[in-house]
């Protein structure tokens, strides 16, 4: 048996074993079908009743995580077919384990039903007509936070819309209905990283794959969990894709439809601008990309907000600038907001925040223009998001880092995965 059948053996063998441990540590204890009927179930409930639960996890994610080490090292050996079918059965073979298994990191999944449910059974506006009004929905129970409204891009919500009219009124249909969304667009990331891998680093293509495809935070929190980080990620994929390709007016309206998912990406714009702007050789063709560009993304925005808007009140993200929790951002409001109010101090730190934000994007974009290379966008974009996540972000949660993970498995080197 030569160096490849060995090492694809062993690939084979870690897809295998990285679906069984998702079952026996995750679909099986925790059955979708099962506790269906249990609005608002968590780990920490279990953990109540089971001292040992996250000793348990602990030790599942280290399972996963030197398996999926184990993938990445023996796909940088591996080639042909065979490599890339193993790559892509292991991806399914684990995310359709995870389909099955409640979410019990957050109840952020019925939230998206719900606000699914308000567009598309009742014809009317989740930014503005609360979960709680439908006090006969029964989807109702298992929403966390049934007094705020939807916080999402229009886009996100028209996608949410689709998906709770395929799945009807059953709980487990429409879990299932919104994970598949997920698996849809974690599909397309991962051939979207395929592609501009194989076009500008073939030597990286398979690895990068299975650095999304089977990452252990994306697919618990994709599958598992059913978080819709995904959603934005693919759009900012699809930037560098057509970046790399130097169609540079679809790469901004990728990063706007991005924007309409969650905003964060609207931070990636600089940068983009600027690597176009450096690779276009004539006066000419930079303004025609920039009024191209400009036109297309806010036609593309309008069209979004179009059938919700309601004036800036529809604009709920903003809103989120006031809200903390376990960030920078967070412990300084703790600190400054007996001093200042509550209130005063929260407008004032989401206002730095975002400020922070924007001044790195600016500053990270004008560093592009001395970079020629093609990775420049990406490496800007995974340094703008980490940093936003790290230092600017108010509201962190622990699966915003499918984020620069997406990007960093498009980029052609380990150092970012590492």
């Amino acid at each position: 048996m030569n160096r490849n059948h060995t090492a694809l053996a062993l690939l084979a063998g870690s897809a295998a074993g990285s679906a069984l441990v998702y079952w026996l540590a995750f679909s099986r204890p925790y059955g979708l079908i099962a506790l269906s009927a249990r609005p608002l179930y968590s780990l920490g409930e279990r953990a109540q009743a089971d001292p040992y639960t996250y000793l348990r996890l602990s030790v599942a994610f280290a399972l996963l995580g030197l398996l999926y080490g184990l993938g990445w090292h023996l796909a940088r050996q591996s080639t042909g077919r065979a490599a890339w079918a193993i790559v892509a059965g292991g991806a399914v073979a684990s995310a359709a384990v995870l389909l099955f298994m409640y979410p019990i990191g957050a109840a952020d999944l019925f939230a998206d039903v719900m606000y699914g449910r308000i567009l598309s059974r009742y014809g009317a506006n989740p930014y503005f007509d609360l979960a709680a009004s439908f006090a006969h929905d029964p989807f109702l129970p298992y929403v966390a936070w049934p007094a705020m409204p939807a916080h999402y891009g229009p886009l996100c919500l028209e996608l949410f819309g689709v998906a709770a009219r395929l799945a009807g009124n059953g709980v487990v249909a429409n879990a299932v209905s919104f994970k598949l969304l997920n698996a849809l667009f974690l599909a397309g990331s991962s051939a979207l990283v395929a592609s501009t891998l194989r076009r500008a680093a073939p030597q990286w293509a398979l690895a990068g794959t299975l650095a999304l495809a089977w990452n252990p935070i994306v697919l618990y929190e994709a599958l598992g969990n059913g978080h819709n980080d995904i959603l934005m990620a693919f759009w900012v994929l699809a930037a560098i894709w057509l970046s790399e390709r130097r169609r540079y007016v679809l790469a901004a309206l990728a990063l706007v439809a991005g924007a309409l998912v969650k905003i964060v990406p609207a931070l990636l714009l600089p940068a983009l601008v600027v690597v176009a702007l450096r690779r276009m050789d004539s006066a000419h063709a930079r303004l025609r990309f920039l009024l191209g560009a400009a036109a297309a993304g806010l036609g593309l925005a309008a069209l979004a907000y179009a059938p919700l808007w309601r004036g800036p009140a529809t604009l709920t993200f903003l809103q989120r600038q006031a809200m903390f929790t376990t960030s920078l951002a967070a412990a300084l409001w703790a600190w400054v907001g007996p001093r200042w109010g509550i209130e005063r101090a929260g407008a004032a730190i989401g206002a730095l925040a975002w400020a922070a934000a924007g001044a790195f994007a600016l500053w990270r974009a004008w560093r592009t223009w001395r970079d020629p290379s093609w990775p420049s966008f990406p490496r800007a974009a995974f340094d703008i998001l980490l940093f936003y996540l790290l230092v600017a972000c108010p509201w962190y949660k622990e699966w915003y880092s499918i984020w620069p993970l997406a990007v960093a498995a498009a980029m052609p080197t380990g150092r970012a995965l590492a």
